[in-house]
């Protein structure tokens, strides 16, 4: 179907729709009861980030004001006083008596539950699809969706996993600090489904939330993301598949949350275009009359392709101690017993295990690499499991009115295991001719190498209250290879009203003495080799945040020193900076807003103290205007177009044969305007959206590149849709 069909098409059934929603009336647009206003403290995940005139689409949200009033307006969507949600993290923040549907994360190793937003945000929802969007303004990535990718925020960078080849796949992976549980009223359905781009090129997304409650103590449910993204280059494509099941019981007493996830990552790898001329000066390179295509565009590799698979299973589960409390209810003249947790025994069980495998087909790859360590097509795999446990004691917060803050102390003990070619593999693929037919090959001789830690830690958190809250938290290896590595993270945030709205203001830090991963001191490949001796890596952040509701501004500013830096060469091998290594980082989020017409802005400031090192985008800027108004009565529209752009850097190389990022300083990526013309809808419970990608293309200097000779897609039509069942 062509793309104006599919536009057509999209108009036809969404004013039907709307014209059949009218003349039913409005009676059924908000099938839940009101809720009790979100606490200050709630933190809301990435798609909830939504203009002040619209409710946030939670789906306990309470109706808009504005509702009762007849006919079409473009007017009275003016500010709402609905608070913004803030960082520091509030257990169990809202009246379980007032909300059908409820999402939980859970902490770091001591698994404390603090409530989430529910993904149902209708403003911007197209970007729900993008690689870079309203929140990871500036990514490094392959073009695809689904393909390995890094932010250009160097402090929105996670410290490297010690299987650092799930690091490019972060946010697709489950880990136990992003997994969301739920408790629930209804039965909750989630589903959304995205495509973009012709049959051959086609990128296609499926993803669905599904749980329920047996009772109000037991929920159980299950999510699936599959992504099969065909590519517009040669030798680039994404087949990405994870999903999870998960359950959580909940009483006075004992609690548990636990998961288990699987993922198979496949990407197909072409090592970027031969010559960034392809694009930036597309008319040399002319066939007749008509112009070359990308996938026609020649790539470093061919019938290439790196797998990593991941799978784990979580749980964490406490048994609380405490006492009853009679408490009175002035409206039914009674008393009601009450139990107050006072200490806590916790257990986190985790077990992941990942492999990664590097093929190629390719007969002209070993004039690419120039080395050879193990003679033939390259077929390399290795694998990792890692097993760790923790027991906590907890003191918890607020069980009288003397306990203004909660303290816990914890051990963990983790086992891990590495298994990757031998150093031996060498020298028998050099003597494969005395070996007998069907003998052991080179690659599959393994050398395992088992780690074990155990590390002490404590927290002290006070995050109940408006006016003050705090979290400090340390760690320290004492026993196993890791010994001497140290962590220790605090945060202070004060909550004010400024002008009848919310303010806050926010400082953070850390202070991180940590081990090189495992696979940047240890790798064995056919084309990569090294046995490193590296020093530990010092880390020391200092950063503040300033929130205003009143202006819709948001400011921040950190300053990260970082000693014994480990960065991947010009030749793909890691290497540290002997040297202090800083960077300073200013951010600027400023919204505008009048009646329907809606304009965001986010500009990102970052300087490194040495380039050649770790090389930033100067700037990065994103920006979103749009309209966004009521259609009669029930069908929510929104119009706008937006724009990302980065100042042009050394932006680094993504290396297939190690997934890495390395640094060049051949080529500049930057100053391209990548714009995207956008439409949302919202009717009831379900969500539309069609966007144009790319839309630059037209007007602008063809410089589109997201890393080095790894050029964006050219211009697609998208279209999505996500529908929510809640009965």
């Amino acid at each position: 179907m062509k793309p104006y069909r599919y536009i057509l098409f999209f108009i036809l059934i969404s004013v039907a729709a709307a014209l059949q929603a009218q003349q039913a009336g409005t009676e059924g647009r908000n099938d839940v009861p009101p809720a009790a206003p979100r606490s200050a403290s709630a933190v809301l995940p990435d798609s909830l980030e939504v203009p002040d005139n619209f409710p946030k689409d939670t789906v306990a949200a309470p109706p808009s004001d504005k509702e009762g009033k007849k006919g079409f307006s473009l007017a009275g969507l003016s500010s709402s006083s609905r608070a913004n949600a803030d960082s520091v993290l509030v257990v169990d923040s809202i009246p379980k008596d007032t909300v059908r549907i409820r999402a939980y994360r859970l902490t770091d190793q001591l698994g404390d539950p603090y409530q989430v937003g529910m993904d149902t945000a209708w403003v911007n929802f197209y970007g729900q699809s993008q690689v870079e969007n309203s929140r990871r303004i500036a990514m490094g990535y392959l073009a695809n969706l689904g393909s390995p990718e890094q932010s250009k925020i160097f402090t929105e960078r996670a410290e490297e996993h010690d299987f650092v080849f799930a690091d490019p796949f972060s946010r697709y992976f489950i880990w136990p600090q992003t997994a969301t549980f739920y408790n629930t009223k209804i039965p909750y359905t989630n589903i959304m489904y995205t495509d973009a781009g012709a049959s051959v090129s086609r990128q296609q997304q499926l993803k669905g939330t599904l749980t329920m409650n047996f009772g109000p103590k037991i929920n159980i449910g299950g999510d699936l993301d599959y992504i099969y993204s065909r590519g517009y280059y040669n030798s680039l494509s994404a087949k990405l598949l994870d999903y999870r099941l998960f359950g959580s019981f909940t009483s006075d007493r004992y609690s548990i949350y636990a998961y288990l996830t699987n993922g198979n990552f496949v990407v197909a790898e072409n090592g970027g275009i031969t010559d960034q001329n392809y694009i930036t000066h597309p008319d040399d390179y002319i066939e007749g009359k008509q112009q070359l295509q990308s996938i026609n565009i020649p790539t470093r590799l061919n019938k290439t392709w790196n797998q990593v698979r991941g799978k784990s299973f979580f749980f964490t589960h406490r048994y609380n101690l405490g006492f009853n409390r009679d408490v009175e209810v002035a409206s039914e003249d009674t008393t009601l017993s009450v139990f107050v947790p006072v200490s806590s025994i916790i257990h986190t069980f985790e077990y992941t295990a990942n492999r990664r495998r590097f093929k190629s087909e390719d007969p002209n790859i070993d004039q690419v690499y120039g080395t050879d360590y193990i003679p033939g097509l390259p077929n390399d795999t290795t694998s990792y499991w890692s097993l760790k446990n923790t027991l906590g004691l907890s003191i918890r917060e607020g069980f009288q009115d003397w306990a203004k803050f909660g303290l816990s102390a914890f051990v963990t003990f983790e086992k891990r295991r590495f298994t990757q070619p031998d150093s031996v593999a060498i020298e028998v693929v050099k003597a494969d001719e005395a070996l007998p037919e069907g003998s052991r090959p080179a690659n599959r001789i393994r050398q395992v190498t088992d780690e074990y830690s155990l590390t002490v830690g404590a927290e002290l958190a006070k995050r109940q209250g408006k006016i003050l809250t705090y979290n400090a938290r340390g760690e320290l290896a004492l026993l196993g290879d890791d010994i001497g590595e140290f962590r220790v993270t605090g945060e202070l945030e004060t909550r004010f009203k400024l002008f009848k709205k919310d303010a806050s203001i926010r400082a953070h830090g850390y202070i991180k003495n940590t081990r090189p991963a495992f696979y940047q001191r240890s790798f064995h490949s056919k084309y990569f080799w090294w046995d490193n001796d590296f020093n530990d890596v010092q880390r020391i952040f200092a950063g503040a945040d300033i929130r205003l509701a009143s202006t819709r501004t948001q400011l921040s500013a950190g300053v990260e020193s970082i000693q014994n830096y480990i960065y991947y060469n010009r030749a793909g091998l890691p290497e540290q900076h002997g040297k202090n290594l800083q960077v300073i980082t200013a951010r600027v989020k400023q919204d505008l807003h009048y009646r329907a017409l809606n304009w965001e802005n986010d500009v990102v400031y970052q300087l490194s103290s040495d380039k050649s090192v770790l090389p930033l985008p100067q700037l990065s800027l994103y920006s979103n205007f749009y309209f966004a108004f009521r259609l009669f009565k029930v069908l929510d529209l929104q119009l706008g177009t937006d724009l990302h752009l980065q100042t042009a850097y050394h932006a680094p190389y993504y290396q297939p044969a190690t997934m890495q990022f390395q640094v060049q300083d051949a080529v500049k990526v930057g100053n391209y305007p990548l714009m995207n013309v956008y439409a949302n809808v919202k009717l009831k419970q379900a969500r539309f959206y069609v966007m144009m990608y790319n839309v630059s293309q037209y007007f602008a200097s063809p410089d589109y590149f997201s890393l080095a000779y790894y050029p964006l897609n050219p211009h697609i039509f998208e279209m999505g849709i996500a529908v929510l069942f809640n009965n």
